[in-house]
């Protein structure tokens, strides 16, 4: 804190696990009318690539107790790109409007300019409509909108085209499930070979049953691990064969397809409008009520803000809401 000049108060919490440990501090920090209403955490990135299916369940476990405590919740992606207090920044911060929560996406771009870093940047906001929406009357309700908060924004509504699924779409689509598939058995194999073969068990007994000569018990080791990674090899191979053929069969499911297809349509969007923007704000879904569907929403934010520098997720907690008269 005194390296980063940050004023407050330290507390160290000590709990049995990770997860037990962030839902004791969400819970507890603040008195009174000072408790925080916002949570903010970061992307966890390479879970795609990790084994351990804790990579990612921590973040998740805990954007589901912050939901729960009905806050609100800010996830930042890419936060190694973020600016240094030192630094000036000018351009734009570009807000997607996309589901109307309460009106938390317009107030943390309008205070992120109040500040040094970001002063000299303007805002641009951009909420989707479909095609046979009247676009007209929505920006001048927008502008309207933002006239009455004297938040001053350039305001733009992009029109999403419902086109068809696509193979690209339908590949994403695939290889999701197909990952989710071959995780899982990475570490159902992982846990099995485990518990099959323990080569310093096949080493303690042999040590332990030799008694003639130094010799005889070295061979009889080698051979008996020989013999275990064979085995290993054995049962690898063919439970990798049958593994292959279910993982070509795999369909993916209807709805999954039309989420990803929306998650891509939302990205080429975004990434033609805000590439050059420093900031991107969006809204964050909230997460699945239940587990299995944890690694497709993890997938779905990726797709999401693929080619986005630096990315400010935002869900609200259903008590803010921004009006004329805030």
């Amino acid at each position: 804190m005194k390296k980063e000049r940050a004023r407050g108060f330290s507390e160290v919490i000590v709990a049995e696990s990770m997860v037990q440990g962030l839902c004791y501090l969400i819970q507890g920090s603040g008195v009174g009318g000072l408790t925080h209403n916002t949570v903010m955490l970061g992307w966890p990135h390479g879970w795609r690539h990790c084994e351990d299916e804790k990579a990612y369940q921590v973040f998740l476990d805990t954007l589901r107790n912050i939901n729960n405590g009905q806050l609100a919740a800010l996830v930042a992606k890419g936060i190694d790109q973020f600016p240094e207090n030192t630094d000036r920044l000018m351009g734009t911060i570009d807000i997607w409007w996309i589901v109307h929560d309460g009106g938390l996406l317009m107030l943390l771009p309008f205070l992120l300019t109040q500040h040094k870093v970001w002063k000299l940047c303007t805002m641009r906001i951009f909420t989707v409509a479909q095609l046979d929406d009247n676009v007209e009357q929505i920006r001048q309700d927008l502008q309207t909108f933002l006239y009455h908060l004297r938040i001053r924004a350039e305001v733009s509504v992009v029109p999403l085209p419902d086109n068809a699924i696509r193979a690209y779409t339908y590949e994403r689509a695939l290889i999701m499930e197909q990952r989710t598939a071959m995780m899982k058995d990475l570490r159902l194999k992982k846990k099995k070979l485990k518990d099959m073969f323990q080569p310093q068990e096949i080493v303690d007994s042999n040590a332990a049953s030799s008694s003639s000569s130094s010799a005889m018990p070295s061979d009889d080791v080698s051979n008996n691990l020989s013999d275990g990674w064979s085995q290993m090899d054995v049962c690898a191979e063919e439970e990798g064969d049958t593994f292959n053929e279910e993982l070509l069969s795999i369909k993916p499911d209807k709805q999954n397809i039309r989420r990803m297809h929306t998650a891509v349509r939302l990205n080429e969007v975004i990434v033609e409008k805000s590439h050059d923007a420093r900031l991107v704000i969006l809204n964050l879904p909230g997460p699945p009520k239940s587990p299995s569907g944890d690694e497709n929403y993890m997938e779905y934010l990726e797709v999401l803000t693929e080619g986005i520098e630096r990315v400010l997720m935002v869900r609200g907690g259903g008590r803010e809401v921004i009006t004329i008269y805030s």
